[in-house]
């Protein structure tokens, strides 16, 4: 009997859907993707070892539990923390289709009568709002061309733990110190996260080009910034902000049930973003 077939093998999880990843594996290698496949993925539904580690903490904080599910879900993926944050909420949003169906629910006061809804967003029409969309790498500003990659799952992460702790700071220790006091630690925190946040944009930035001339170190990359014109980051930040904000999910407008008037959602998949706002 130890050596026989279990009759249960065939009926274990198969591939629900199939998943082209945004990016197209242009930052990936082996090592992350396997064989390079980065069309067609098989993807699986979760199971509920994946659900109970959502309910961890430190697991949401870090990543962890994140990382274990797309492991999970899609083995194609061998590495999801150097996955880039481009192919992140397209992945989640594949696995919450496998997992429970084509419509994601979302609940939301309405912003004109304070009625709480709950609206179902398709969740096919939001991963082809990804597979449309373009990483513009390149920004050219005063014959530099400033050539960008966008940030791994492992460096996000990284940076929002850091937001986390600096944001908790303030609303936990702040509140017992005298009005004083409160200012300057609350300004000093403030301060720590803005730099965070050019930290987040510098980590962005893959290489200079200048007199057909390439420079991708990034210590030299960062004391040429740091001896130029604050315009020139500037630009970059703002061109930084803008594809962030191309790829996340798009606010869905939706018609309050209580009152008929419309209302625009924000949709987050990410349990690391949720832990944030939280």
């Amino acid at each position: 009997m130890e050596n026989e077939i279990s009759p249960l093998k065939k009926y274990r999880r198969q591939p629900k859907i199939y998943a082209n990843l945004p990016s197209g594996g242009r930052y990936y290698n082996d090592n992350i993707v396997a064989n390079q496949a980065y069309a067609e993925m098989p993807v699986f539904s979760m199971t509920a070892n994946d659900e109970i580690l959502f309910k961890t903490p430190d697991a949401l904080i870090n990543g962890q539990a994140t990382a274990q599910n797309i492991r999970s879900c899609i083995p194609g993926i061998l590495d999801p923390m150097q996955l880039v944050t481009l192919d992140i909420d397209y992945i989640l949003l594949a696995i919450r289709m496998a997992s429970y169906g084509p419509n994601l629910t979302v609940n939301a006061p309405c912003s004109h009568c304070k009625e709480e809804n709950q609206y179902d967003i398709e969740i096919q029409g939001l991963l082809d709002y990804f597979s449309n969309l373009i990483y513009e790498d390149q920004i050219v500003i005063n014959g530099f061309t400033f050539t960008l990659r966008p940030l791994t799952y492992k460096q996000y992460t990284e940076f929002q733990q850091q937001n986390i702790a600096l944001a908790r700071a303030i609303q936990i220790q702040a509140v017992k110190m005298e009005e004083e006091d409160r200012k300057k630690f609350t300004n000093d925190t403030l301060l720590q996260i803005a730099t965070i946040g050019v930290q987040a944009v510098l980590q962005m930035i893959y290489s200079i080009t200048v007199d057909g001339v390439e420079e991708t170190n990034k210590q030299e990359i960062k004391e040429f910034l740091d001896d130029n014109d604050i315009s020139m980051f500037n630009k970059i930040k703002q061109h930084v902000e803008s594809q962030v904000a191309n790829w996340r999910i798009p606010n869905q407008q939706v018609m309050c049930e209580h009152c008929s008037k419309e209302n625009s959602v924000a949709v987050r998949v990410d349990q690391t973003d949720f832990f944030v706002k939280g």
